[in-house]
């Protein structure tokens, strides 16, 4: 399928989904929300998709809302309407994906370009990349779940400094804060996200899943039901065909191969 602000393809179990709008840094506009959420779901329904891989065509990874851009259809009258109806949504999508997602900052990210790249489970920048809390400098207040999810990252202390200052923090700190992953050298940035999404996709599918399910609930769960819930994922894991597959792999000592079954 086509998409006019994105490329998506899917191939050898990734999916790999590159926002394409390189002159507005990849700038999320109505129809690119219209896309995400077509993409995301065309890689839901994909029967070869085991990961997935969002980065920005360019020099940009995303700079969050792009101001400008047409709201065609949209009612005058609601002005929460492209927030509540088309932002919120696909993020909420991203975030629930079974598969796990990987997140290559290539550049700027900022405002609803932070959400996005904290959406997903494993997230990558390049050292020349940055985060931004913007939206006070344009005397807003967070969006796109902005708030909890820079919150619960970094904690609240520092969360809150970067959205009241609306100041850059550069890939490193971010990385040294606990907020992503890793930060990576600009030219080895794709080289070990490729590397990263490639093991995933060839890991054991259910697993992945059942994993970012329990880091999800470890939010509200209390030590107890989080125990609890882990004894019940545990049993499911054990009968999946790769867990199967990994024990006879390790008696015949040799790499299991999974299937995400």
């Amino acid at each position: 399928m086509n998409y006019e602000t994105l490329q998506l393809e899917i191939k050898h179990g990734i999916a790999r989904l590159t926002l394409n709008r390189p002159d507005k840094l990849n700038a999320l506009s109505m129809q690119s929300m219209l896309d995400l959420k077509a993409g995301l779901k065309e890689v839901i329904a994909s029967r070869e998709a085991r990961a997935l891989l969002i980065t920005g065509a360019g020099r940009g990874f995303c700079p969050g809302a792009d101001m400008t851009s047409p709201r065609t259809g949209l009612n005058p009258d609601d002005v929460d309407e492209l927030l509540r109806d088309y932002f919120a949504p696909t993020f909420q999508l991203l975030q629930t994906l079974k598969i796990p997602t990987v997140a290559a900052v290539n550049g700027v990210s900022a405002g609803a370009g932070v959400s996005l790249a904290l959406s997903c489970d494993i997230v990558l920048a390049a050292r020349s990349a940055y985060f931004m809390q913007s939206f006070v400098n344009i005397g807003l207040v967070p969006d796109t779940g902005a708030s909890w999810l820079v919150s619960k990252a970094v904690g609240n202390a520092r969360a809150t400094a970067l959205m009241l200052l609306g100041e850059r923090l550069p890939a490193e700190t971010a990385a040294e804060w606990g907020m992503i992953w890793k930060c990576v050298d600009d030219d080895a940035l794709q080289q070990e996200a490729e590397a990263i999404v490639s093991k995933l996709a060839a890991g054991p599918t259910t697993a992945y899943s059942l994993i970012k399910n329990l880091m999800r609930e470890t939010q509200t769960n209390s030590l107890q039901d989080q125990m609890l819930l882990e004894t019940a994922y545990q049993t499911t894991a054990r009968n999946t065909t790769d867990h199967i597959e990994a024990k006879k792999a390790f008696a015949e000592k040799r790499k299991p191969v999974y299937i995400g079954r």
